[in-house]
């Protein structure tokens, strides 16, 4: 049996229904009756490695990030392909230019996404410590 399990219908055009367990997600390649998949993976993993972050900062460094905010783009190329992602944490904890380094790095390695993206599509990450 596997350890993720998901079922995704596609009845016509573009637009599909997906599940994971108990939760439903509208995609769509229009854009027009939910996200784009691409935006769907770019959310993914922004939020996956502000998860990262997090659980690295607190069990290997032993910092409280507070709130985090993610803010994720993308780059597409003419066939709608990504080329690039970057992402912009804005973190609540005051934070050294060494720490900041320090969670970055934990986050990349954490990050389950992070792992799963091809290299060249690994996000260029800046952080702005002391956000809020």
């Amino acid at each position: 049996m596997a350890d993720i399990e998901t079922t995704t219908v596609n009845e016509d055009a573009y637009h599909s229904l997906s599940r994971a367990g108990d939760f439903e997600l509208s995609i769509d390649a229009t854009g027009s009756e939910g996200p784009t998949p691409n935006e769907v993976l770019v959310a993914d993993y922004a939020s996956c490695f502000s998860f990262a972050c997090r659980a690295g900062a607190n069990r290997q460094l032993g910092i409280d990030l507070g709130k985090v905010e993610t803010e994720a783009e993308a780059d597409l190329d003419d066939s709608d392909d990504l080329t690039g992602v970057r992402f912009h944490l804005y973190v609540e904890a005051e934070l050294t230019d060494e720490e900041i380094d320090d969670v970055v790095e934990l986050g990349e390695g954490i990050c389950h996404v992070h792992a799963a993206m091809k290299e060249s599509l690994h996000a260029e990450i800046d952080v702005t410590p002391n956000a809020f």
